[in-house]
């Protein structure tokens, strides 16, 4: 008997037996029951696309370099009817600010009457355009509106709304212009109710 072939082919039956249980331990190590590699998994990474940031310029403001159209709530007009205290009246309103006007005039864009029912509104009387979409400029500061009594009685206040357009650029002068206005309004005066007399019928 040989010793030597003997414990070469023993130490050779220990590595295949140990390489063999290093397999099954990584093939048991892989499978779902092992808390080891559970408590090690990582969380996927989310799928959702990142939020764009904005790109380019901001917008500039409108009043600032683009221009726009300003609102002037009530603009600085003065006048009286022709004939105040009738049914059918004739109103005239006039620019009382010239040196405010600029050089592309001021649109009106409404007329309001306060209380609203107290009197109707129509369009042109007299010599002067109707004041429905009329623009006060350097050469036309005057407009009419043709104003009808209700019979309520109450006496009432017209006021007329417009907006200037702003070339673009920083025009402060035209930006504020809402601000530097007198505001003004036209009062309006119902007719008078005719008197009634009272008479007794003698007795006999």
């Amino acid at each position: 008997m040989n010793l030597f072939r003997t414990t070469l082919a023993a130490a050779a039956a220990v590595l295949v037996l140990t390489a063999a249980g290093c397999a099954d331990s990584a093939d048991s190590g892989s499978g779902s029951g092992s808390g080891a590699q559970d408590s090690t998994t990582e969380a996927p990474l989310s799928t959702g696309a990142p939020s764009a940031e904005p790109s380019g310029p901001e917008s500039p403001r409108s009043t600032d370099d683009t221009g726009g159209a300003i609102t002037i709530p009530q603009l600085p007009i003065g006048g009286v009817p022709d004939n105040p205290g009738a049914e059918e009246q004739c109103v005239t309103a006039s620019w009382l600010q010239p040196d405010l006007l600029p050089d592309n005039g001021v649109e009106v864009t409404g007329l309001q009457l306060e209380p609203p029912g107290a009197f109707g509104l129509g369009g042109r009387c007299g010599e002067s355009p109707a004041c429905a979409s009329f623009t006060f400029s350097a050469g036309a500061g005057t407009c009419s509106v043709a104003v009808t009594a209700r019979g309520t009685g109450d006496d009432a206040t017209l006021t007329i709304k417009g907006q200037v357009v702003c070339a673009a650029g920083k025009d402060a002068s035209c930006r504020d212009l809402p601000t530097r206005v007198s505001p003004g309004q036209i009062g309006l005066t119902q007719p008078e109710s005719p008197s009634t007399e009272t008479t007794s019928s003698p007795t006999g």
